[in-house]
This record gives structure tokens, sequence and C-alpha cells, in this order.
């Protein structure tokens, strides 16, 4: 197969110089294939950016395969597929919302960060923020957060829980409301978001993540909690209780942390 003949999409990419570097690919519009390529094969620089990556590429092996490995063939020295393979890839399994949306139906995706994005969603009929696993390994820690949003649906505590995300079937992410009209929390909006955390605590959950990024303030009015990924429900009060206390020195913090 000369990939010329197959219209190659860059997704996500997480590139390293000195270990092994991984690549999310759409083909065809239709079907997604994930490529690890050994360090030191190509120049980092090539790899970053969707033309050039492309056309380092070697011809793709036939077949429905979903993950594929490019080494160094020791007889030619060049770039090969060393292997490839056709198991499926694992999923969120803990999932509880009735609605499923395929990642092909987000349109006009922008990145806010490395596997959040904003995109339009016409089934939903609105803008939405999709947080998703990009590779295999960040499966579950977006499946502790999807289940802290079953924790507190319906308790005006987080972003609206709006479906989750599939590939091909698989869920790897979910989808959550626009927050819209924010700032980011500073010592002044103690008050509110003190509110929105005791409405977490007496749910017996530990957000695990307080920095002011994680308060979106909205209007003076109210403060919604984002980014539940380590949340826990420990068995004693002591933790939600710490948390609490740590609340004003974390709203007063200027490292950038979380931002």
């Amino acid at each position: 197969m000369t990939n010329e003949s197959l219209r190659i999409k860059l997704l996500q990419a997480s590139v390293d110089a000195d270990v092994e570097s991984h690549f999310r690919l759409l083909i065809n519009d239709k079907t997604v294939k994930y490529l690890t390529i050994d360090a030191g094969l190509f120049d980092t620089s090539d790899m970053c950016f969707e033309p050039s990556l492309i056309d380092l590429l070697p011809p793709f092996p036939p077949g429905d395969w979903k993950t594929g490995r490019i080494s160094r063939n020791p007889a030619t020295g060049k770039a090969h597929f060393a292997s490839v393979s056709e198991a499926p890839l694992p999923g969120i399994t803990k999932t509880w919302h009735s609605i499923r949306i395929d990642h092909l139906e987000l349109d006009k995706p922008r990145k806010l960060r490395s596997n959040v994005y904003e995109a339009a969603c016409s089934r939903l009929g609105a803008t939405v923020v999709a947080k998703f696993a990009r590779f295999s390994w960040e499966i579950p820690q977006v499946e502790a957060e999807t289940v802290a949003y079953e924790w507190i649906e319906g308790r005006q505590i987080g972003p609206a829980f709006l479906g989750h995300l599939t590939e091909e079937g698989r869920v790897i992410g979910f989808l959550i409301a626009q927050v819209t009209d924010y700032h980011h929390a500073t010592p002044d909006d103690f008050a509110l978001c003190d509110l929105a955390l005791l409405r977490l605590h007496k749910l017996g959950i530990k957000h695990g993540d307080i920095n002011k990024h994680n308060f979106l303030v909205q209007g003076g009015e109210k403060a919604v909690l984002i980014d539940f990924d380590v949340a826990s429900r420990p068995l004693g009060v002591d933790e939600l209780e710490d948390e609490s206390r740590e609340l004003m020195n974390r709203l007063r913090d200027t490292s950038g942390r979380g931002g």
C-alpha cells in the first residue's frame, strides 16, 4: 500500500527525542491507527507537524491493523514497519451515561490542552468540551474522571456531563458543557470557591487538585469546579477538612501551577 493513496491526518502526537514517540492518525477520514516510532529514527522537529511527519513514514502495511511500530531496518538502515497488530485497544468500561458520540461527529476542534478540545457537536446542538485518552496509557485517568462525574451528576458542582466519546465503538473520553463568561479564581473569590468545594465534600468526595485554575468563577455568582481526574472518596473526613483548610493558600498561589 502506498501512502500516496491514503488520506493521512495527524490527530495527536507525543514526541520525545530520548525515548519512543507516539502518534494518533486518522486514515481516509474513517479509521484511526496508532504508531510508535523508535527514538533516534527521525529528527523530532520533523515529527511534530503533519506534512513533514507523513513524508517520513514508510509504506503502510495492508490490513485492518490498529497499532504499528516503526524501527530501523537492520538490513537496509531505513525506517520500516517492524510490527503491526490487530489487537483491540483498551477503552473506558465504567460508563454510565446514555449518550455516546463518535469523535468524527465533532466539528472544527480547537485544542485547549493536550487532551482537551473545544468543538461543535451538531447532534447535541452546541459547542462542547471533549476530554479523552489520546493513547492507551491515558485510559485509567480519563476513566477515573468519568466515574467522578457520575458521583456529582445533577449537583451543580461541575460542568454538565453530556455523554461518552467513542472511537470505532470503544469509549475513549467524555463530553462536558462549555463554561462561558468566567475567570479563574482569585483570593477575592474565596467564598464562592469554598461553597463549591463544600458541595463536593458533602458528597464525601475529595477533589485532590484545588489549584485556582480548577475553579471557574462566573459573574461573581458561582464557582464551577473542573478536572476531577484525581477525585476520590476517602474513608474519613480528615482529608476533606485538610483540603478545605488549604483552599486559600491555593487561591493565593502565583506559581502558575495548573494553568
